[in-house]
């Protein structure tokens, strides 16, 4: 008897919880703009992690370690132990962004973590109208402090939420807001395929100056398939934007003896066109490696992406993790 109560309460919270994603991504869409330079925040967007970044941004559906705060924090309770992460990024021209990142687990069915994200745009002259340089210098500031938790429902299902606290400063203007992420990870039926639902950035806006801009809400829809004796995984997303065309990603990971691994990506927005110009990423190619290595009983990994910024050159993700 309770083990059915168990299961008809479970089936209704999950189809609760897909008509709520659902429901606030519609709402977003029907308050939204529709393109891109029409949100704030937009450093919201920018992808973390090496690995996921160099399967293409298709991650909904692995997010199994602890860049699951940002990628699907339900993800968070298929980490067999603990991980601390640092990531340091070669990015566009002057700026420079830098992400640290941890989760912890907290039992079976339990898992928290954490993401701190810094980004700077370094300082420029201010020139007046006229052309001339004032002595003064302009700079812009970001970052955003991650708690995120999952819970586990089942052997099947888990949930998850992020919740963000977000600075960003212009000048001498600062503005503060919040944001979450909803997050659910489904094992299907069938071997090795996982389905995933995520809906970040659910927040009220960020406002300058009296001036609101929404934030770049994202309803994450993934696919992932384990084969080869689990060494080979395959992830597909589709991400529809408030503030951007619908994107389709295909990316995949192959592990030699767990110990090195070799990564492959490809973004879809419409075209093949890598002059596409995005924040984080763009329609294209997406490359990147790794190595695993075991140290005094814990494992250590290095991963690094390649992503091309078009006519912006290209960009160069690293990080060093501490499994233990």
């Amino acid at each position: 008897m309770d083990k059915t109560i168990r299961q008809t309460s479970l089936r209704t919270f999950t189809v609760f919880l897909i008509f709520f994603l659902f429901e606030n991504y519609s709402f977003a869409q029907s308050t939204s703009v529709n393109g891109p330079g029409t949100t704030g925040a937009v450093a919201l967007e920018i992808p973390v992690n090496p690995r996921a970044i160099a399967m293409g941004q298709a991650f909904t559906a692995v997010a199994d370690d602890s860049s699951a705060v940002y990628w699907n924090p339900a993800g968070l309770n298929q980490m067999q132990g603990s991980e601390l992460l640092a990531e340091y990024d070669v990015f566009i021209n002057t700026v420079t962004y830098n992400y640290l990142n941890g989760a912890f687990k907290l039992g079976n069915d339990l898992t928290m973590g954490f993401g701190l994200k810094l980004l700077g745009s370094g300082l420029e002259n201010i020139i007046n109208s006229s052309g001339v340089a004032t002595g003064g210098t302009f700079g812009e500031t970001y970052y955003d402090v991650d708690i995120a938790v999952a819970y586990r429902l089942s052997y099947s299902l888990d949930v998850g939420i992020t919740a963000k606290y977000i600075t960003e400063t212009l000048g001498t203007t600062s503005a503060s807001t919040f944001a979450v992420d909803l997050g659910l990870m489904y094992k299907t039926p069938i071997p090795h395929l996982k389905l995933a639902l995520d809906l970040q950035n659910l927040g009220p806006g960020i406002t300058f100056v009296q001036v609101s801009d929404p934030l770049p809400m994202v309803f994450k829809i993934g696919a992932a398939y384990q084969m080869f004796d689990d060494d080979f995984t395959m992830d597909l997303d589709v991400d529809f934007p408030n503030d951007n065309v619908v994107s389709a990603s295909l990316g995949g990971e192959y592990w030699y003896k767990n110990t090195l691994v070799g990564r492959l990506g490809y973004e879809f927005q419409g075209s093949i066109d890598q002059n596409q110009l995005g924040v984080g990423g763009e329609a294209g190619l997406y490359l990147g490696a790794g190595i695993k290595v075991s140290l005094f009983k814990t494992y250590f990994s290095f991963d690094y992406a390649w992503t091309d910024q078009g006519i912006l050159g290209s960009n160069h993700h690293f990080s060093l993790a501490w499994y233990f």
